[in-house]
């Protein structure tokens, strides 16, 4: 049996939900037209509001896991709003859970050739560690606090990777959800902003007052120890200081193009990129002697990778010591080449694309068209400024 009452009169409602039944629960309905299917079902508990009447084509009985006096009969029925029209759309009536949208939005993105299988792994993994309640959810059943107490309880354990872990998850629950009709439950949802770290030689020069941070012999003698070790990984890491490129980028560098990973042009003096985490396509980066001549030097015929394993291409660079600090971690080289471009007086658009940076579609275009006159001034600019700051010019036998 069911009982009218005002939904609009919070005191009528809340004499309503007071009165907690023996047994079974108590159902009442809006005297009036104002609120069709909205039921307010008082059990021993809790006050819940219910959806009662056909939603995508069948008769149910749905809670919407509100509760009053949290949630207004105007809230219940905005969130009915919702639900009809998300289930009454054809293109997202089979996405029942977020993970839905979220495979929905990968699978898409995949087709357009657009995400990687890596990619995809990676943000799929930090969902599912980070926000796997809200994935398990109806879209209709998430708000934006919930996003964002997810996001704030995020603790990586690992210092600034924390803020990184954040963005990334606001970015593909974002991703997942736009598609979908409704409200942007990101827009208000934030995160900390994107800083890049400073390079450790410089915390290691702050402990020790008789180093100078500007003098990176001591780092450059780290990456010719390694490089005595293992001429590929030392080779590695010389590339990354000479073009500020992410470390992923140049791990997996081929000598030929396959359409896929970015490769070097030895003829031209460039590495062309089909597509870059910036999202930049077809990219061609002028690149500095020093990196030519240590390409050449450990070029051999035994392999498509510039810097092959056992398995393919190297999938890691572990820090860098010296006398036993660690002075030198992969995203550090692309403070170093900031550093560098900023003395040298370049542009900050040059050195973005110089980086393989995001640059606006207008400056890509320019620089692009001006390929070979950045390659010859540039590059070559940066490079004698990493000459002073390492102490030396390297020089590399064929």
């Amino acid at each position: 049996m069911t009982a009218t009452l005002n939904f609009d009169s919070v005191p009528q409602v809340r004499k309503a939900a007071s009165h907690k039944p023996d047994v079974g629960t108590v159902w009442y309905s809006h005297d009036g037209d104002k609120y069709p299917c909205l039921y307010l079902g008082v059990g021993k508990r809790a006050a819940t509001w219910y959806f009662k009447g056909r939603l995508n084509g069948r008769s149910q009985q749905k809670s919407l896991g509100m509760k009053f006096p949290e949630a207004t009969a105007a809230q219940a029925k905005a969130k009915i709003e919702a639900l009809t029209k998300h289930l009454g759309n054809e293109a997202t009536a089979d996405i029942r859970t977020v993970r839905d949208a979220w495979e929905h939005h990968c699978t898409t993105k995949q087709s357009e050739g657009r995400m990687s299988d890596a990619h995809r792994r990676d943000m799929t993994n930090k969902l599912n560690r980070w926000a796997s309640d809200i994935m398990s959810k109806s879209p209709t059943d998430v708000s934006t606090i919930m996003i964002q107490n997810a996001i704030n309880a995020i603790d990586t354990g690992r210092g600034d990777n924390s803020s990184a872990t954040k963005r990334h998850v606001k970015a593909a629950l974002s991703a997942a959800l736009i598609r979908l009709p409704g409200e942007n439950l990101l827009k208000h949802v934030t995160v900390p902003e994107a800083n890049e770290r400073d390079p450790l030689w410089y915390a290691v020069c702050d402990d020790d007052r008789e180093l100078d941070p500007e003098d990176l012999s001591v780092v450059w003698e780290a990456i010719m120890s390694k490089r005595e070790k293992n001429v590929i990984i030392g080779t590695a890491w010389i590339v990354m200081l000479f073009t500020g490129i992410r470390s992923t980028n140049v791990r997996t560098l081929r000598w030929k193009a396959d359409g896929t990973h970015g490769w070097v042009d030895l003829q031209r003096n460039v590495f062309v990129f089909p597509k870059l985490k910036s999202g930049n396509r077809d990219m061609e980066i002028p690149v500095c002697e020093t990196v030519i001549r240590e390409l050449l030097s450990i070029k051999s015929a035994g392999s498509d990778w510039v810097f092959p394993s056992v398995d393919g291409h190297i999938d890691h660079l572990d820090a860098l010591k010296a006398n036993g600090r660690v002075v030198l971690r992969q995203h550090d080289t692309r403070k170093f080449f900031q550093e560098a471009c900023n003395e040298a007086l370049l542009p900050d658009h040059v050195m973005a694309f110089l980086r393989g940076d995001k640059t606006t579609k207008e400056t890509g275009k320019m620089l692009l068209k001006y390929t070979t006159r950045v390659g010859k001034s540039a590059p070559a600019m940066v490079e004698t400024v990493l000459f002073e700051r390492i102490k030396v010019e390297p020089s590399f036998e064929d």
